[in-house]
């Protein structure tokens, strides 16, 4: 039997926590042993009951969900930290990993997704089910790729197969991108699903066919 995780959530708005509580309430695995509308209470809250999980708001009412987060982490580094936001967003994403979340949720996932999310957190050797890491990822809006072609990556998984074609690892990509490796992996897994490409080579050449990914050796550069 797993143990009960003790959950702090910041949210400002009221309807939101009690929604939260409502879907955290639904798993044995999670306990709501506090929560607040404020990131300053959120830090002292880290601080002195030392959860295993905070739901942190991407806005709260005195200060921004991320720079919430980096404090709390400095109360709690053990802390596993999900950013909990409205809409997907790219920019958002990347920000709550470098503040030290270990996850990022928008508010309209299907509760059993919500639970199954957390769950490849907390418990080890867990693992993020393919279809829900595509759930998850497919919300984020697609940035454009050159030569005007339609894009049908996500920027995170344009950023995943451009440094896959500068050579780097699974581990290295992880690294250069603050992503957990499983997360890299399900990222890759799903660009091969996408593309319907079966190796690296053919991703790397799709690449460099799409403009995704040019060699830093140009024609200008031969003429120097």
């Amino acid at each position: 039997m797993s143990q009960i995780n003790r959950v702090l959530l910041a949210e400002s708005l009221q309807e939101h926590r009690e929604r939260i509580k409502y879907l955290l309430e639904m798993d044995p695995l999670f306990e709501v042993v506090a929560e607040t509308g404020c990131g300053r209470d959120a830090i002292s809250l880290a601080a002195s009951l030392k959860p295993e999980l905070a739901l942190v708001a991407i806005e709260l009412r005195d200060m921004k969900g991320t720079q919430t987060i980096q404090e709390m982490k400095k109360m709690n580094p053990q802390m596993l930290i999900v950013l909990i936001a409205e809409n997907a967003d790219v920019e958002h994403f990347f920000e709550a990993l470098k503040s030290g979340a270990q996850g990022y949720l928008l508010k309209s996932v299907h509760p059993a997704s919500f639970h199954e999310y957390l769950r490849s957190l907390l418990i080890e050797d867990a693992t993020l089910p393919r279809e829900l890491g595509y759930q998850i990822l497919k919300q984020f809006v697609t940035e454009n790729i050159p030569h005007g072609e339609q894009p049908i990556l996500s920027a995170m998984e344009t950023a995943v197969l451009r440094n896959l074609c500068r050579g780097f690892k699974i581990e290295e990509i992880a690294d250069r991108l603050v992503l957990p490796e499983n997360n890299v992996r399900l990222i890759l897994n799903d660009i091969f699903f996408k593309l319907k490409l079966t190796n690296r080579t053919q991703l790397v050449t799709y690449a460099a066919d799409k403009g995704i990914f040019m060699s830093k050796v140009s024609s200008k550069k031969r003429n120097i």
